[in-house]
């Protein structure tokens, strides 16, 4: 698939067809995303596949936690929104709208099919890195989950990163058993997608050039 083409189709996945994905495309996309560039090559992305009932197991507890804490969807800062960003958001609900009124949902239910796609998906991926790492090297895992994401679409898999897990890292450290060393930073579903979902069919627009780019000529 030409790449360009790929950066243009790809879209969070949210909903998946019962299709298991073998564990060769799994290591192939993994292959791809391990191409990323790093700072001095150092490569410090390591990334955890969960899947079948060890899935589950980690999905019943990340249930159960979600219902104590009743954590909710939100951008995670502590001063309200600038307009520009608040507007990008009101628009994603503008796309939702339509698939509220046909699946005869409510907004936080809609929302809840989207959050939870981590708990559907036939593969579930936690992003770790180590902790004496800098944050700076945040980018360099960043890129290879850029990777990640346009490989699998590339080989007709859906993804969909999910930074809500992290409210949960201690449930899934604890039911990993990933040592205090690794901080998890970001978990990505995969599966094949179900293209029926109204959850499945929002596509968000990006912003103009002239919103983002700055020129010093």
């Amino acid at each position: 698939m030409d790449l360009f083409q790929t950066m243009k189709e790809r879209r969070s996945t949210r909903a998946y067809l019962d299709k298991p994905v073998t564990r060769k495309e799994v290591e192939q996309v993994f292959q791809l995303a391990g191409l990323a560039p790093s700072a001095m090559n150092l490569q410090p992305w390591e990334f955890i596949v969960t899947y079948g009932e060890e899935k589950d197991r980690l999905v019943s507890s990340l249930k159960k936690a979600q219902a104590e804490r009743k954590t909710t969807c939100g951008p995670g800062t502590t001063k309200p929104l600038p307009e520009k960003f608040a507007q990008r958001s009101r628009q994603v609900l503008e796309l939702m709208k339509p698939g509220i009124t046909e699946t005869g949902t409510s907004y936080s239910q809609f929302i809840e099919q989207g959050s939870c796609s981590f708990y559907g998906a036939p593969i579930a991926i936690i992003v770790t890195m180590d902790r004496l790492f800098p944050k700076t090297r945040y980018l360099d895992v960043g890129l290879s989950v850029s990777y990640l994401l346009l490989a699998a679409h590339a080989m007709g898999l859906g993804t969909c990163p999910i930074g809500l897990i992290l409210s949960f890292a201690d449930v899934i450290s604890h039911q990993l058993d990933i040592p205090e060393n690794m901080e998890i930073l970001l978990a990505v579903a995969m599966g094949y997608p179900d293209k029926e979902p109204p959850v499945n069919r929002i596509k968000t627009g990006r912003e103009d050039l002239s919103e983002i780019l700055s020129w010093y000529e």
